[in-house]
């Protein structure tokens, strides 16, 4: 039978690349290792590396053994690591929106009351691929409303919530009911510093109608995104929680067709992390204060 210590093996011998370093990292004798080799190549029927390849070059059993433990051992390092910290844990978050933190610190803020030997972190996912992240266990959840259809990743479902065009009470489009795709031809649209894939005003309003703004300008501030808007230098695509009870006085907000544009705002987390005892209780606090403190959502 396959144990764990087959699988660090088969591991270490990937990543240092010869039998004497793995013994090194093993904490065993070069002898030992070799030992441990020879039973689980007779374990297995067949050997798990080619000899004398420098550095060694596994063979296809020992390419199936390094995928199982690349499946296994981190998942037995984390429950280790549980089950020995005294601390608690870390949940390590990466935000695909910057309006998200209206809800998320008071989310944070009643989760330390639940959770308080869990430690958190925040990533903004504007300079790195999230939810790569998650899967290389660099994060522990991602808030994003594009799920991927990945067997590794399980999603909460937080709200719905309806993208609006911000703009300034003056502005040539503020008197219409609605946005139509032809109307923003001649527009600069302001967009947080990420490709237009990741942009649920061009997914799901422009693209389809084949229609680009004028220009787009990338701003990392939401409050600098306001102050173009408001100086009548840009129109911005945004849920309407994102404002500011003041902002949301100033500006002109207009749905995205006649029917709106809804998306769903998920958690993001890794299918073996999904029946944490702290992950479920994160979900639960953040779905419960989002309907406590944001206008216009609704239930997914």
């Amino acid at each position: 039978m396959i144990e764990t210590q087959h699988l660090r093996l088969i591991h270490a011998l990937y990543q240092q690349g010869s039998v004497y370093e793995a013994a090194e990292v093993l904490f065993i004798t070069q002898s030992a290792l070799s030992h441990q080799i020879k039973k689980l190549e007779t374990l297995i029927g067949g050997a798990i590396f080619v000899r004398r390849s420098e550095p060694i070059k596994l063979t296809p059993k020992g390419k199936k053994l390094l995928k199982l433990a690349d499946k296994i051992l981190p998942k037995i390092i984390k429950t280790e690591k549980q089950l020995t910290d005294s601390k608690g844990g870390r949940l390590n978050i990466a935000i695909e929106c910057h309006s998200c933190f209206d809800w998320l610190i008071p989310t944070l803020d009643a989760f330390r009351q639940q959770q308080p030997k869990i430690d958190f972190d925040l990533s903004l996912a504007f300079s790195f691929e999230p939810m790569d992240a998650l899967k290389n266990h660099d994060v522990d959840m991602v808030i994003t409303s594009d799920p991927m259809e990945d067997k590794s990743f399980e999603y909460f479902p937080l709200f719905d919530y309806q993208m609006l065009m911000v703009m300034s009470k003056n502005h040539a489009l503020s008197n219409k009911r609605y946005l139509t795709p032809q109307d923003i031809q001649d527009q600069i649209l302001l967009t947080y510093p990420v490709s237009h894939e990741r942009l649920d005003v061009f997914n799901y309003f422009l693209k389809p109608a084949k229609v680009n703004p004028k220009s787009t300008r990338k701003v990392e501030l939401p409050i600098m995104i306001m102050l173009l808007v408001l100086n009548n230098q840009g129109i911005a695509s945004m849920p309407q929680w994102a404002l500011t009870k003041s902002q949301k006085y100033q500006v002109a907000l207009k749905p995205l067709g006649k029917k709106g544009v809804w998306r769903t705002l998920y958690l993001a987390v890794r299918k073996t992390d999904f029946e944490e005892e702290y992950i479920q209780d994160f979900a639960r606090i953040a779905k419960q204060v989002s309907f406590q403190n944001l206008t216009n959502i609704k239930p997914t």
